[in-house]
Parts: structure tokens; C-alpha cells; sequence
């Protein structure tokens, strides 16, 4: 990773990341564990060792650092996405999963020891992680069209954010942002300020998917309402 700033925000998001996905686990497991759960908390985990191996580019060989990191990142999103589909009686598109995996894989490989160019393999990476973030935001938005409470706005509103920041970051690297002088702010942003952003929109989604969760419970466990 090349600038410091961003490698400190990185361990930041590596950290919220994994603090999130115990606390959906600790729901899940010592409170209820409804649909889904288990399922977004070991997305957070798959995250958080995507994350992990990214911040091990240099000194872990490429076929991990890279690739390995690049698949965690964006299956991790696709198995909290996932998670949230279960969690509100949805299907899962398990299918469409894989192919985007493969997709990714494909083309990272490609990127790297094909024709190497890390601007190019960032914005795969934003485009592939762009569909994850995109159904997150499309199913939080149904749910709440369709009767669930508040905290849905929270799922995608946080999606969107991290959406709009995975896009801008790959359209920053084809137009040279990751070698940006230090003066050249906007472009720095522009690269960089998904990391910065990441935490945040973590929490503020994890915060949300418990609210729903917690809005479950009580409704169940009201008099008259099996439990």
C-alpha cells in the first residue's frame, strides 16, 4: 500500500471490521440467532482477512497479498450481503456470488502476471466490489419499503457511501490518483478515502443490521407473540 495515511485507516477498518462481526456473533449466539447471522458474521471475518493480507503486500507472496486479498475483500462483502438477504427472507444469489468471484479472479490474475498494472487491478477490484455494495443498498431499501423499521436506512445508507468511495477510488487510479503529489488533494481523497470512510460506514451498517435484529426480538417476546 503506498500511502501511509492509508495503511493506518486500513488497520483502523481491519479492526472495526472484526469488532463488528463479534458483536453480530455475540447477538447471535447468547441472545437469538436468527437467519443470516452467522452467515454476515463470517463475512466480517472473511473482510477482515482480506484487509489483513492487503496490508501484507511486500512481504507475503502476490498470489496472497493480491489475489488472496482481493477475493476476501469481495467475497466477504458478498457473504454479509448474503447474511442480510437471509436475515430478511430473501434468496440468495449464491450463483451470481460465483461468478463475480471467478471474474474477479480472472482478471486480477491477469492484471498481475499478465500484464501488470496496479491501476488496472484496483479499478477491477472497485468494479467487482461495486455489485456487492449495490445489492446491499437495493435489498436494506426493499426491506423498508416493505415494512422494516428505520434501521434499514442505516444498511443503506452506509452502502451507498462505501459505493460512491469504491468507485471513485478506481476511477482515481486509471487517472494516475495513487501517484498523486501530496498537494493534489483531490486526488488523494479520491483514492484513498474509501479507507477513510470504510470504519465509519462499518459500524454504521453493523449498528443497523443490530437495531433490525433487536426490533425482532422485542416484537417476539411481546405478550401475546410466541417466542
Amino acid at each position: 500500500m503506498q500511502h501511509p495515511q492509508a495503511y493506518a485507516w486500513a488497520l483502523v477498518l481491519m479492526v472495526a471490521m472484526v469488532l463488528c462481526s463479534l458483536a453480530v456473533l455475540v447477538f447471535a449466539l447468547g441472545m437469538r440467532r436468527y437467519p443470516g447471522m452467522l452467515t454476515w458474521a463470517a463475512g466480517g471475518g472473511v473482510l477482515s482477512t482480506g484487509i489483513f493480507l492487503m496490508l501484507a503486500q511486500g512481504s507475503w507472496p502476490w498470489v496472497a497479498s493480491i489475489l488472496g486479498a482481493n477475493l476476501c475483500l469481495v467475497g466477504g462483502g458478498a457473504l454479509v450481503s448474503a447474511g442480510l438477504r437471509q436475515f430478511l427472507g430473501m434468496r440468495v444469489p449464491w450463483r451470481a456470488f460465483a461468478v463475480l468471484l471467478v471474474s474477479l479472479a480472472c482478471l486480477a490474475s491477469w492484471f498481475t502476471w499478465g500484464r501488470f498494472s496496479v491501476p488496472a487491478r484496483v479499478l477491477v477490484f472497485s468494479l467487482h466490489m461495486l455489485p456487492v455494495y449495490v445489492d446491499m443498498v437495493r435489498v436494506a431499501w426493499r426491506a423498508f419499503r416493505t415494512g422494516s423499521p428505520w434501521p434499514a436506512l442505516l444498511i443503506a445508507g452506509s452502502n451507498v457511501v462505501s459505493a460512491v468511495f469504491a468507485v471513485a477510488r478506481g476511477v482515481a487510479a486509471m487517472s494516475g490518483g495513487l501517484d498523486a503529489v501530496p498537494s493534489v488533494f483531490i486526488w488523494e481523497f479520491a483514492a484513498y478515502g474509501a479507507f477513510v470512510v470504510g470504519p465509519p460506514a462499518m459500524v454504521v451498517h453493523t449498528v443497523g443490521f443490530l437495531l433490525l435484529a433487536g426490533y425482532r426480538s422485542t416484537r417476539e417476546l411481546r405478550p401475546g407473540r410466541a417466542a
